[in-house]
């Protein structure tokens, strides 16, 4: 479940926008704002991911993956004999906003 996040991440933090169809990307972020908080917890990570990729990388859907970031708020993640972590996509888009990272995509993809 987590890989299909994964690799959409990659997808749009190293393709152009026009390669990607809105309305599909829309449901993506509907699912992920629905569905996040019951998602097994290596799938909560990746939706995490892929809300922050749209947020940063994804300029047309920017706004709309700042406000789901915003709803979703900060996501706890359990692991095993480790401590619980929060990860937050809200914070992690404004930090790259602020450094002028809106938009921003990679040259080369390491799988």
């Amino acid at each position: 479940m987590s890989a299909g996040w994964s690799c959409y991440c990659w997808l749009l933090g190293s393709r152009k926008d026009e390669e990607f169809s809105m309305p599909k990307l829309l449901d993506m972020l509907q699912l992920v704002k629905n569905t996040i908080h019951e998602a097994p917890e290596r799938a909560k990570i990746s939706m995490s991911n892929f809300l922050t990729t749209v947020g940063v990388s994804f300029k047309p859907l920017h706004e709309q993956a700042l406000e789901i970031a915003q709803t979703v708020g900060p996501i706890e993640i359990l692991r095993d004999n480790k401590k619980p972590s929060i990860v937050h996509a809200y914070e992690n888009i404004l930090k790259e906003a602020e450094r002028n990272q809106i938009g921003f995509k990679r040259k080369h993809v390491r799988c």
